[in-house]
């Protein structure tokens, strides 16, 4: 379908509205932390669609489209698979709490892809950097 990323740009937009019209509610603290790190996802998604939409991406090959996080349902597992480049993933349904969350910038992504790379080798990674710059954060 030639309008499939305009419609999930335009439904990324309309959730990231929806949530944004929460933030003016009475919320609970837990609650509010929630719909806080939904807009940060949900904006990081916003700005993926731009950028592939931008980039004309129509082949599921792609670089732009294989460098994201992606979320598949395997049958033959009864499983979900997380891809990211050429590396799979079994997900591990590990849950780790409402975290406040940072933005996810380009250089976040590139470490994702880093690190991922590096342990479909079976490899490790030690992100460095001055403190505070979500080193922690983006390994969770």
């Amino acid at each position: 379908d030639k309008s499939a990323m305009t419609a999930c740009n335009k439904k990324a937009l309309a959730v990231l509205n929806e949530l944004i019209g929460m933030t003016v509610t009475d919320l609970s603290k837990l609650h509010r932390t929630n719909v806080e790190t939904l807009i940060t996802i949900q904006v990081h998604q916003k700005d993926i669609c731009d950028e592939l939409l931008k980039k004309k991406v129509k082949d599921p090959g792609d670089f732009e489209w294989q460098k994201q996080a992606r979320f598949y349902w395997r049958d033959e597992k009864d499983t979900t698979v997380i891809s990211i480049c050429d590396v799979d993933f079994d997900y591990c349904y590990e849950y780790l709490g409402c975290k406040e969350r940072l933005v996810i910038t380009p250089l976040t992504d590139r470490c994702y892809i880093t690190l991922s790379q590096a342990i479909g080798m079976f490899l490790g990674g030690a992100p460095a950097g001055p403190a505070g710059t979500g080193k922690t954060e983006t390994t969770k």
